[in-house]
């Protein structure tokens, strides 16, 4: 099924770069404004500059940030910042974390090139929504630098764990390549693995497996366009060309260092109006107001989310925060059956009570008018991972309301994914996040991948 292939991967140089911490960067797609420059200015050979460049008012088709990070990329490969693997290469991939109830967790995974599949195939499945303006830039980049800089998060089912026993193996008897330990205190170890009988070993089992991307559907899709742009240019492909295949991180759905946490959504330019927000919403919800202030707020709100947590799997239920009033709101769904005046009948069940899904089909477009598909509503919307943030946003003025959530539940994820449907965009938020930085996947179009 899955075709996993090791490549030579660009890794940086230590003897250059002494202290890698200062070089790797979160993925491009949760890097705010300030934390990009909080990037840049850390080191001049930052990921940053390659992953998510600055943009110029003097930025032109021939001088862009996608034209820049190609510039950067050739001058460090030049300068021998970025250094070759010797040996085509799987990397195996450990992160140490803590979860924010303070219990600490494990992942293990590893990177490697996959054999770019069609969703309809049935070998690479997608599991959330996609936006268009994403695949764009992330298309953009790619032509500029033909070069792959963040893998794909996807997931395997593996009882065994049998690759999970081949890692402890292999990681108890050899140091790191290398041992970082990120901003938010998450330690990531990365092997480089270049035995073949190991390499082969991870092929055999990856064999009959199924993948569903995790995190990174944009990045996965815009690998299907390049690769189909690639064999326009090159009609005599043979298969083996090194744009059939893309950069993959892949880690076991059964591995209890998986771990989901909720994405929190945020609103603006809409005109929020609360009263008539809750007049629309009683049709549907029991709702309780729960008032706070600027001191009160951490106590009321880490209540609130625990309330939510108890009782996720008795209803549907939500929290929001409107600066209107300084106050919380929790809305707990009445009755299922209620869902049938907003939401197709032919939605697997599954997916008619997935948190992410009542949220925007009843939330988003039935009561504040806002279809979360249309690419102009786009800028109204904005998806994070951690409630301080969500408040402080709304409470700064730069949002108008937050809505707090549950995070999806793995068996959610693999039922729906199983059913054939697709979730939301940003139904999951699979933690921690892959560094970028770790390895580079150069695409040289005329190489053959063996």
């Amino acid at each position: 099924m899955a075709v996993i292939k090791p490549f030579r991967g660009f890794l940086y140089n230590q003897e250059k770069v002494k202290n890698l911490e200062l070089v790797v960067a979160p993925p491009y797609d949760v890097i705010t404004p300030e934390q990009q420059n909080h990037y840049y200015k850390k080191h001049s050979f930052n990921v940053i500059r390659l992953i998510l460049g600055k943009e110029e008012p003097s930025d032109n088709e021939r001088n862009n940030k996608y034209t820049r990070a190609a510039n950067y990329l050739s001058n460090w490969k030049d300068n021998k910042i970025l250094i070759k693997n010797h040996k085509p290469s799987i990397y195996f991939y450990i992160q140490d974390f803590t979860l924010p109830d303070g219990e600490p967790r494990k992942r293990k995974g590893f990177i490697s090139l996959v054999k770019i599949e069609e969703f309809s195939s049935g070998i690479i499945l997608p599991h959330e929504r996609t936006m268009s303006t994403p695949k764009k830039d992330r298309l953009n980049l790619i032509l500029a630098c033909e070069a792959n800089f963040n893998p794909i998060f996807s997931l395997f089912s593996d009882p065994k764990f049998q690759i999970e026993n081949r890692i402890d193996d292999i990681t108890k008897k050899a140091p790191p390549f290398f041992d970082i330990i990120d901003e938010k205190a998450v330690r990531h170890q990365l092997w480089i693995i270049d035995n073949p009988e190991t390499i082969d070993y991870v092929k055999m089992v990856m064999l009959d497996k199924k993948l569903l991307i995790a995190d990174g559907h944009h990045r996965y899709e815009t690998a299907i366009n390049y690769r189909n742009l690639m064999r326009e240019k090159y009609p005599d492909y043979k298969g083996n060309e090194a744009f059939n295949y893309t950069m993959m991180y892949f880690t076991n759905m059964n591995d209890p260092g998986l771990v989901i946490l909720p994405t929190h959504r945020l609103v603006k330019k809409i005109n929020f109006n609360l009263n008539e927000f809750i007049r629309k919403a009683k049709e549907f919800f029991e709702i309780e107001s729960i008032p706070t202030n600027p001191e009160l707020d951490y106590q009321v709100r880490k209540k609130i989310l625990s309330t939510m947590k108890n009782e996720s799997t008795k209803h549907y239920l939500f929290a929001m925060f409107s600066k209107i009033q300084d106050s919380y709101f929790i809305f707990r769904l009445k009755d299922f059956n209620l869902l049938d005046k907003v939401m197709e009948k032919s939605f697997f069940p599954a997916l008619r009570k997935l948190d992410a899904n009542i949220m925007e089909v009843l939330v988003f477009q039935t009561i504040l008018g806002i279809n979360c598909n249309n690419p102009e509503h786009e800028e109204k919307i904005k998806f994070v991972h951690t409630d301080d943030e969500a408040i402080n946003m709304v409470r700064s003025g730069e949002y108008e309301v937050a809505f707090l959530v549950n995070p999806t539940r793995i068996e959610q994820v693999k039922e729906i994914v199983a059913q054939g449907e697709k979730m939301p965009q940003k139904s999951t938020y699979f933690f921690p996040k892959l560094l970028s930085g770790l390895v580079i996947n150069q695409i040289v179009p005329d190489e053959k991948i063996e």
